[in-house]
Parts: C-alpha cells; structure tokens; sequence
C-alpha cells in the first residue's frame, strides 16, 4: 500500500511498535538491566494495550488500530480499501478505547462515521520482556510485560459491517533511558 494519509504513517508506525514489542517477548529471557542505569538516566513506565485488526468491507481490505498509552495516548486508526479507492483516518483522546472489556470507539472515514466494536479479554500467561536499543543519542532499556489479549471486534461503516481478524496484547514496561 502507498502512503497517502497521515493515518498510514500511523498505522505502520503502530505495526512497527506491535512487531518490536513481539520480538522483545520473543528475546524473554535476557538479562536484565542492572539495579544501576549510570548517571542521567531516567525512567517511566508505559501501561497500556495495543490491538492490530485486519478484515474485508465490501471486497475492500481493512486494516484497524486500537493503542492505549496511559498517560500518553489513546489512538484509534482505521483505513478501507487500497489504492485510489483506500480511505483512511485517526482519532487521539485522552479517554480510553477500552473500558470494562468493551472496545467502542467511533471516528470520521470518508465524511462518514465509523464505528469500531466489540469485546477484548486478557488471555494466556504474562511473558517477560526485555530490549535494548540505541536511539537518538539515548540508550534505551526496556524490562517488564506483555499479555495478549482475545479480542472480537467488528467495523461499522455505510451501513455495512465487517468483521475483524485482531492480535494484541496488554503491557506494563518500565523503560530507562541512558545518554549514550
């Protein structure tokens, strides 16, 4: 797909963080930082959820994002269709998306309403994370975890609804950054 909308950016940028974060569960196991970072360093903790939905709307391929950065961000993103026919748009706030299972978020598509729904649980066991990656003269340390989660969600767009194929998972990750 080409980027044509700043919701394309969005999305691949949000697919790069679920893939970063896959691969640092994949790396569980590595040890972990020391008790010390070094001399100005500092730490935050991320908490929050991240689902990845794929579908078809009318023979028109769907990709959807639902991520929740306490604290930070809450973006919902959506975009139908692919080339000349792809419509695509985000929508940030400071409410979450998810609340009590229950994923209900609704944004512009097209001049359009769009409405995103459905239910998402907590499945399987927590898995450790660690990475460590150098960015922007900072060395980044990220511990913590990650559980997936079970979500079953649909889009309701021009009357007609698509369901949603969706991966995710929740996170709790304390991350230090070091100058490098």
């Amino acid at each position: 797909m080409r980027p044509v909308t700043t919701t394309l950016s969005t999305l691949s940028t949000l697919s790069t963080l679920a893939a970063a974060a896959v691969l640092s569960t994949a790396t569980a196991g590595v040890a972990a930082a020391s008790d010390d970072p070094g001399p100005g360093a500092t730490t935050h903790r991320e908490v929050g959820r991240l689902l990845e939905c794929t579908g078809t709307w009318m023979q028109r391929p769907v990709l959807a994002s639902v991520y929740e950065n306490r604290g930070v961000v809450n973006e919902v993103s959506v975009q139908v269709g692919e080339g000349a026919r792809e419509v695509g748009a985000a929508r940030t706030q400071e409410r979450r998306f998810i609340r009590d299972g229950r994923v209900r978020a609704t944004l512009d598509l097209g001049g359009r309403p769009a409405r995103l729904s459905g239910t998402v649980s907590r499945t399987g066991v927590r898995s450790t994370v660690h990475e460590e990656h150098d960015d922007a003269g900072q060395h980044v340390v990220v511990d913590g975890v990650h559980r997936m989660l079970d979500a079953d969600l649909a889009l309701v767009w021009r009357g007609r609804g698509a369901p949603l194929e969706c991966t995710g998972f929740a996170y709790d990750l304390p991350v230090t950054t070091t100058p490098a």
